[in-house]
């Protein structure tokens, strides 16, 4: 049994007491954001287990944010936030986010066991409706912004003995890269474009579905190094999911194909990992979660082990790339 906490602007089936959350807009307004929890068990989300606390700070975010610090300081586990993309329901993206905690637990030998939370935005969980999720992953940035101010907000209030001295750490996959776009870009005007606080220690963009020139924009992600300690992107140019955005729906190269258009100009924060070599047929594009020695890249990652140290890595200079072999 995995206990998967969530925030979401999805519509409940059910006001009172959801058993699920639909492919639409909460109808509160585009801002809506509900925080919970929900069990999983043997892969699979027990729809009786999911609470979704009241819709109030004091005992909706700021109870949720108190639970896991300290769970985090007295059992010494880091966080870790999981955005997804395209063609998900609400019950596969806790199913997945579930399934990236047991699948890490399982490659580092349990050494690697975080509280996982996932920011679940209504994607149609439809193979088919590519452009609807785009709008809508767009359409989700005040959310999830909103999200980023509450948890900056908690951070700052807390106490220095309070802290947890655990990382908090972020990886966001396909379109949910587009969603945390928009969401910066949304933080921005909300604190009236002052620079962004440090909220996690790592940022991973996996498979993403954005432009590959973003990090040169400020209307892209050029701001993206205020919110981490450290940004690692990984790309894989076999990946037909992204080839197939590129070609047939009409976006630029995707940064999650080639990897950053100018690598010589990123931020020395941001990191790129080419895992080309090693990400083969159906994990072409879900290698963070099905793919070993991504995972275990990953991992080090999220533990914080120095770029240049973790192991099946070879340093690319004239592409200022890590490859995976």
């Amino acid at each position: 049994m995995a206990t998967v906490y969530f925030a979401t602007n999805r519509n409940p089936n059910n006001a009172q007491t959801p058993t699920d959350f639909g492919s639409g807009f909460s109808t509160t307004d585009l801002g809506d954001l509900r925080f919970g929890q929900a069990e999983v068990n043997k892969g699979k989300l027990a729809a009786k287990s999911i609470k979704v606390l009241p819709d109030k700070p004091s005992q909706g975010s700021e109870a949720l944010f108190n639970d896991l610090r300290q769970t985090m300081k007295t059992q010494s586990l880091d966080s870790l936030i999981f955005i997804h993309g395209f063609n998900v329901s609400f019950k596969a993206a806790v199913e997945s986010a579930a399934k990236i905690g047991e699948r890490y637990a399982k490659l580092s030998n349990n050494n690697y066991q975080p509280n996982i939370f996932v920011f679940s935005w209504p994607s149609d969980g439809q193979v088919t409706s590519y452009f609807n999720d785009r709008h809508d992953a767009e359409s989700s940035r005040y959310a999830f912004a909103r999200g980023l101010m509450k948890l900056s907000t908690f951070l700052k209030s807390a106490d220095k003995e309070e802290a947890c001295q655990q990382k908090i750490n972020l990886i966001a996959h396909s379109m949910g890269n587009y969603v945390l776009r928009h969401a910066l870009q949304q933080a921005k005007k909300i604190s009236n474009g002052a620079s962004l606080s440090r909220i996690f220690d790592n940022i991973i963009l996996t498979a993403a579905d954005e432009d590959n020139d973003a990090f040169e924009h400020d209307h892209k992600l050029a701001r993206l190094p205020d919110l981490a300690q450290r940004i690692t992107i990984y790309f894989n140019n076999g990946d037909l999911a992204l080839k197939t955005s590129d070609y047939t729906k009409g976006n630029p190269d995707r940064l999650g194909h080639d990897g950053p258009s100018q690598p010589h100009q990123i931020p020395a924060k941001v990191v790129i990992v080419d895992a080309s070599d090693v990400v083969k047929g159906v994990s072409e594009h879900s290698y963070h979660l099905e793919n070993d020695k991504v995972g275990n890249d990953i991992i080090a990652v999220l533990r914080g082990e120095s770029s240049e140290q973790i192991p099946s890595r070879l340093y690319v200079p004239h592409a200022n790339k890590f490859k995976l072999f």
